[in-house]
């Protein structure tokens, strides 16, 4: 909480905002923590608060607000010797307590937020498939951290996991809608709380705190014209103690059963009749391909999971 001119600064305000940037950077619960090491810590009520003390809270505002923005928090250093004011040390317009109290509610506006620089694009996993293909096939795999808590941290801290899908060296109508349809869906991203694409498709406000045991789709693409039954389609489920472990359920569903050829003009009335329904087979070589972004900056640094295939396009 804010303090005003002639307050005094106590142990009960300095761990307030203490409290409040470990409840992000630190361990914290549930949809905050990004389970880095602590530099401050709680002073005890009744104590004087030392210089040392404010220069390990300010490590702590900088390192939370570097990882989100890739700058320090904008908060001075005060030396031993200075008296905090409210807005003010000295002549310094950054080293009052306020400025501290203000840097923590703009770490605690951007938790979720990850500057480019403090993350890294990661290969997950892959599946391929190059022989024909009717009907339904699936690439389902998992992604398994440590505990329940890594899950957290790598999603909270502005983790991702990233999909993408093409099939090259087609032939055919069908063939070349499938190619068309997973071009132009992108990538889909699946953070914290969305999936969403950067092409088309139908995105959901389910990301990783929505999951539940039971699997959720979480993104759909159809295809067009004729072959609009067809669909990509993602689900996804957590299992393992505590749910420490996500499950994706990639399908390639062709559910185009085929059109009625066009009647001939045979037959003795001269019309003839509709030939019967065609449904091709699907060729070309298909790929589906995962990604990750993870925090790697030297603030905030998560550990990487382990991808592990189960149905390889089958």
């Amino acid at each position: 909480m804010a303090v005003s001119v002639t307050d005094t600064i106590t142990a009960a305000q300095y761990n307030g905002v203490q409290s409040r940037i470990n409840t992000i950077l630190g361990a914290g619960s549930g949809a905050n923590g990004y389970g880095q090491a602590m530099a401050s810590g709680q002073v005890v009520v009744g104590n004087t608060i030392t210089a040392a003390q404010f220069d390990a809270l300010r490590t702590d505002l900088n390192k939370a607000n570097n990882h989100q923005s890739g700058a320090n928090a904008g908060v001075g250093d005060i030396a031993a010797g200075q008296v905090i004011g409210a807005d003010t040390s000295g002549a310094a317009t950054t080293e009052g307590f306020n400025d501290y109290d203000t840097a923590t509610s703009t770490i605690e506006t951007n938790r979720y937020s990850i500057d480019a620089g403090n993350a890294t694009v990661e290969a997950g996993i892959t599946a391929a498939r190059t022989t024909t293909w009717n009907g339904t096939i699936s690439h389902i795999f998992t992604v398994g951290f440590t505990d329940a808590n890594a899950r957290r941290y790598f999603f909270n801290s502005g983790g991702e996991i990233r999909f993408s899908a093409a099939l090259s060296g087609q032939s055919g109508a069908k063939s070349n809608d499938w190619s068309t349809m997973l071009s132009n869906m992108g990538t889909i991203t699946m953070n914290y709380t969305s999936t969403s694409a950067s092409g088309t498709g139908t995105d959901t406000v389910i990301g990783n705190d929505e999951l539940t045991g039971t699997y959720q789709t979480i993104f759909t693409r159809t295809g067009s014209g004729v072959y609009a039954e067809n669909d990509y389609n993602i689900a996804a489920r957590y299992e393992g103690t505590g749910g420490k472990t996500l499950r994706f359920r990639i399908q390639f569903r062709d559910d185009d059963a085929g059109d009625q050829q066009a009647a001939d003009a045979g037959g003795t009335d001269g019309v003839g009749t509709a030939g019967p329904a065609v449904d091709e087979s699907v060729n070309g070589n298909l790929s589906s391909t995962i990604q990750q972004l993870r925090a790697t900056g030297v603030n905030v640094q998560v550990a990487t999971p382990a991808y592990t295939n189960a149905t390889t396009l089958a």
